[in-house]
């Protein structure tokens, strides 16, 4: 059974909220304000959108969802890897406080993950005016950090348990072909799957998985620790 932590449960929540002011009529200005669009993007580094319009996309569309099933979907995967991650970079002690640092470390890589995948998005779509909702890309980063510690069979979850998994090892190599394998399949037909018109970002996905797949061990090493991470290498 998952204990979601509280920090997990806070985004979750500012996920929920955020659904709810849009079901209640604010669903446009929502997409407009928080939502990251490409060609707005590109008009923001060309000094033709303001700072804020240019910026707060590539945070802000990780709050914003299509539909209740895109929310769920969303929230789950968040629940899942997101508490694999937080335990890792032991965000709540073992007395159940939250560590600030460790909670700032833990929200820098979330949504770096999240903007990098929206940048990712915007090098395929550079002119495109069609909007990037949803937090995908930031879990797709999650997921990708838990790679590195949740696979070897000597490291699991925690904190305290095992270094993290090289590039080259097998199980890491294994479950990124078959992730973004499924991601580019997406690329070539899979259409909506949450219907309403909504369709797959793989390129958000593929772009926050590669991030926190790479820079995880940065955010890794600035988690502070009453003990030193360290394991057997493995045999």
């Amino acid at each position: 059974m998952i204990v979601l932590p509280r920090l997990v449960g806070v985004l979750i929540a500012v996920m929920a909220i955020v659904h709810v002011l849009g079901v209640l009529g604010l669903g446009r200005t929502l997409d407009w304000v928080l939502g990251f669009i490409p060609a707005r993007f590109l008009a923001g580094l060309n000094g033709q959108v303001g700072l804020t319009e240019t910026l707060l996309p590539l945070v802000g569309h990780v709050f914003v969802h299509g539909n209740l099933p895109h929310l769920l979907l969303n929230s789950l995967w968040l629940a899942v890897f997101g508490t694999g991650v937080v335990r890792r970079l032991a965000v709540e002690g073992a007395d159940g406080r939250t560590h600030p640092f460790n909670a700032a470390v833990f929200l820098a890589f979330f949504f770096a993950c999240g903007v990098a995948g929206a940048l990712f998005y915007a090098a395929f779509n550079p002119a495109s005016p069609v909007v990037l909702i949803g937090a995908s890309g930031a879990i797709s980063g999650l997921m990708a950090g838990a790679m590195r510690f949740a696979l070897r069979p000597f490291a699991p979850f925690g904190p305290e348990q095992g270094r993290l998994a090289p590039m080259s090892a097998r199980p890491v190599i294994v479950a990124s072909a078959v992730y973004i394998g499924f991601n580019l399949l997406t690329a070539i037909g899979a259409g909506g799957v949450f219907g309403s018109g909504l369709t797959i970002a793989w390129e958000a996905h593929i772009g926050g998985y590669l991030f926190g797949l790479f820079a995880f061990p940065l955010f890794d090493g600035c988690a502070r620790r009453s003990s030193p991470i360290s394991a057997p290498n493995p045999s």
